[in-house]
């Protein structure tokens, strides 16, 4: 399925859309907080976590490519 330009910008300004992202991005706070405070105690919980926020980060800054 191909989605122009204009679809995603549309998309990205629903309403439900930013509810998603903010709850994105509470739980990249959420998991930097547990980060900061259990950092050192086990590293396989320390890159699930790295991962997680890079995870959701990625997710936050998708963008669609064009055509230019």
């Amino acid at each position: 399925m191909m989605v122009s330009p204009e679809q995603f910008i549309t998309w990205k300004e629903d309403p439900v859309t930013k509810a998603f992202f903010a709850a994105c991005q509470e739980r990249i706070e959420d998991a930097k907080d547990i980060l900061a405070n259990e950092a050192g105690k086990d590293p396989d919980n320390d890159n699930f976590f790295r991962g997680f926020i890079y995870a959701y980060n990625e997710m936050k800054d998708f963008r669609v490519e064009t055509d230019d």
